[in-house]
């Protein structure tokens, strides 16, 4: 099960951290610059930036603020207020946001939704619904909550996914700042209805309303709350704590000699480039891209989760052709801009069916003859594929399986009395019994891989553990 996310929120007016009571009522909290660093530092794992009047008043979101809150964090920021076209959504991003969060905007033009999918990416394309019941019926509302569109929620919600939204924010005006917990049952039904992450907002007032949350609606990927952090009622990384006692998957911060993932240096894409290695051979597999997102997944998971560039949308190695990759390690690189991911594989990397995606020789340079391994095997195999007139290699193939196994039971017995004698003879013994078991391995079509395969497999590599170590 993947992390349950914690994200406090911060609505704006005017420059400043507001809150209010079912939507009304709104009073002065804090500064937002100040807010944003300090939920950064204390581990929450998003942050959502409302201008709460820039719908209603038909303006554009102040972007000076938003600016400066994301130079002060390094966790995903998810914008939203006066959305209304496509120019918003480059606008947002380019101050920094990750995700854009639509709600007038696209009850106005619901096109919004799928231009903005196609153009940026579904990850990026947040439906923030404010819902309230009217009538026992479950009801959309536009404009910071003021204006009843009389659509249905989950229709409405179940559409926007279809269209290309990425996630859900369900807002309960119902719950909104009461402190009762969240709305257990507008949730159920909105889960039930759409397949994407759903975020859940309003209500929440002490730290049993999230377990409640997380354990009577698990289709929820988040709970979302303002006052509660703003006045440290509840603490993040209390939070976190009773979470995780309670069994529920969390997101803690990481061993304080490791780097912090919110140091790492994405791309203006959001990218950051990840160079897969075989942890036993230390042969480069792939090259591929993740996100903030996929590269938590991963870790989260044990297992490589990339973002396709080409599709935009998060993929899973090996969620189809079973070729997993189990990590081992994650390394940044000294301008932490590019990683690089050891894994252990099972099967091919490549999508062709090839053990690298590195199959294809540009140049080899005729002064440099580098030697592996594998390259022994290679040329051991060679001989036996296409025989050479006085290769010993031949000979051995042409003579069968028993001339091989007694050669291999000769050098086992060299080994041993080499090793009486001394370091250098035994390694000289050594080497010959390593060449005459790869003839072995060839000649009963055994691979290197196979071997390192059977090894893994007494080699168990525990996630968990791995990941505990890893925060």
């Amino acid at each position: 099960m993947l992390a349950k996310r914690v994200i406090p929120c911060l609505d704006v007016r005017a420059g400043r951290v507001v809150k209010g009571v079912n939507f009304s009522g709104v009073q002065d909290v804090a500064d937002p610059v100040a807010l944003a660093k300090k939920y950064n530092d204390e581990g929450a794992d998003e942050l959502v930036f409302y201008d709460i009047t820039a719908s209603v008043e038909e303006r554009k979101l102040f972007t000076r603020v938003l600016e400066k809150v994301a130079e002060q964090i390094f966790i995903p920021l998810t914008v939203g207020g006066g959305i209304r076209e496509l120019d918003d959504f480059a606008r947002v991003l380019g101050c920094g946001a990750d995700k854009v969060s639509v709600n007038s905007g696209a009850i106005a033009d619901f096109s919004l939704i799928g231009r903005a999918a196609n153009k940026y990416g579904s990850q990026c394309v947040v439906l923030s619904m404010d819902v309230k019941r009217v009538n026992g019926k479950f009801t959309l509302f536009a404009k910071g909550g003021r204006e009843n569109t009389g659509i249905d929620a989950l229709d409405w919600a179940e559409r926007g996914v279809k269209d290309g939204a990425g996630e859900i924010v369900l807002n309960s005006i119902d719950t909104d700042g009461v402190k009762g917990g969240f709305d257990i049952e507008m949730l159920q039904r909105l889960c039930e209805r759409v397949d994407v992450p759903v975020i859940a907002s309003g209500g929440a007032g002490k730290t049993e309303d999230f377990v409640e949350l997380f354990e009577k609606v698990p289709g929820a990927d988040a709970g979302l709350a303002a006052s509660i952090f703003h006045f440290d009622e509840v603490k993040i990384k209390d939070l976190k704590a009773r979470l995780e006692k309670e069994g529920i998957p969390v997101r803690i911060k990481r061993r304080k000699d490791m780097v912090d993932l919110n140091e790492l240096k994405f791309d203006e894409k959001g990218l950051i480039p990840a160079v897969v290695q075989d942890y036993y051979s230390k042969k480069v597999l792939t090259v591929a891209y993740m996100n903030r997102e996929s590269l938590q997944i991963s870790i989260e998971e044990g297992k490589t989760c990339f973002f396709s560039r080409s599709r935009q949308k998060l993929w899973r190695k090996g969620e189809t052709s079973g070729n997993f990759q189990h990590i081992v390690s994650i390394t940044a690189d000294c301008d932490l801009d590019a990683l690089t991911v050891e894994v252990i594989k099972e099967g091919p990397a490549c999508h062709l069916g090839t053990d690298s995606c590195f199959e294809n020789a540009v140049w080899v340079n005729p002064e440099y003859k580098p030697f592996s391994l594998d390259a022994l095997y290679e040329l051991i195999k060679g001989r036996k594929d296409c025989p050479k007139q006085g290769s010993y290699t031949t000979y051995l193939f042409e003579k069968g399986l028993d001339k091989i196994l007694k050669k291999v039971g000769e050098e086992c017995t060299e080994v041993i009395i080499g090793a009486k004698n001394g370091k250098e003879e035994a390694v000289f013994e050594i080497a010959d019994l390593t060449y005459h078991v790869m003839v072995l391995m060839a000649q009963q079509g055994i691979t290197l891989a196979d071997v390192v395969d059977e090894l893994a497999k007494r080699h168990v590599v525990d996630v968990k553990v791995k990941q505990e170590k890893m925060k």
